[in-house]
């Protein structure tokens, strides 16, 4: 099965697109090439060949939407691997392996949902609410993301311009190391959830960020 997935996919390679700075530390890449459904908020398997030499396989979530025509990964420069990311060079190749991964609101019954998302983790988030936008579904969502300072807060325009012709969508940013900022500080906690969140029995809560992060959210 390995090997047939392997002779597939070289059959199959994708080409990079464009290579775009979103932050000092992230970086989007973006692919063209004929994939399959997938539901926002999945990932994918990525190898790139680059210069002749194909890396080692890594996991990504997508933060493109299935609505749109290429497909998009959002990475922050925190390993050996993705600190490499920013040299990749248009028409440089991807082999891609997906979609997995169940985290998306559509395998959701819920109506209203509550997204909370530390630094990169954003990514699944980005991708549903493009989804939502493209498809004109305007469900009630907070998001509730947690960054240390403003600049590394990704596609801020973007989610701005969302926030202000989607009414029942808002966005909460949480810094936890910019003195100068205005908004909340600190961390997302019970007590900043109980804020923002009146009904904890209505809403699905969808949680992404660093492990640590997630357990203080879950308790």
């Amino acid at each position: 099965h390995k090997l047939v997935r392997w002779i597939l996919l070289r059959r199959r390679p994708f080409k990079v697109t464009e290579v775009r700075k979103e932050s000092e530390s992230a970086w989007t890449l973006v692919f063209e090439g004929d994939h399959g459904h997938y539901k926002p908020g999945q990932f994918m398997i990525v190898q790139l060949k680059r210069k002749g030499a194909v890396s080692e396989p890594h996991p990504f979530t997508l933060s493109s939407s299935p609505t749109q025509e290429k497909l998009a990964i959002t990475v922050k420069a925190v390993g050996d691997f993705t600190s490499t990311l920013s040299q990749t060079k248009v028409s440089d190749l991807g082999y891609l392996d997906m979609p997995y991964g169940v985290f998306s609101f559509l395998n959701s019954t819920g109506k209203d949902f509550v997204f909370i998302a530390g630094g990169i983790g954003i990514t699944p988030f980005i991708s549903m609410l493009r989804y939502m936008r493209d498809r004109a579904l305007r469900n009630p969502v907070l998001l509730l993301w947690a960054n240390r300072t403003e600049g590394e807060i990704l596609f801020r325009q973007e989610l701005e311009k969302l926030a202000e012709t989607w009414p029942s969508v808002r966005i909460v940013h949480v810094l936890s190391r910019q003195d100068s900022w205005q908004g909340e500080k600190g961390h997302i906690d019970g007590e900043m959830l109980r804020k923002y969140v009146k009904d904890f029995e209505r809403p699905h809560f969808f949680i992404c960020g660093p492990p640590l992060m997630m357990k203080d959210v879950e308790r």
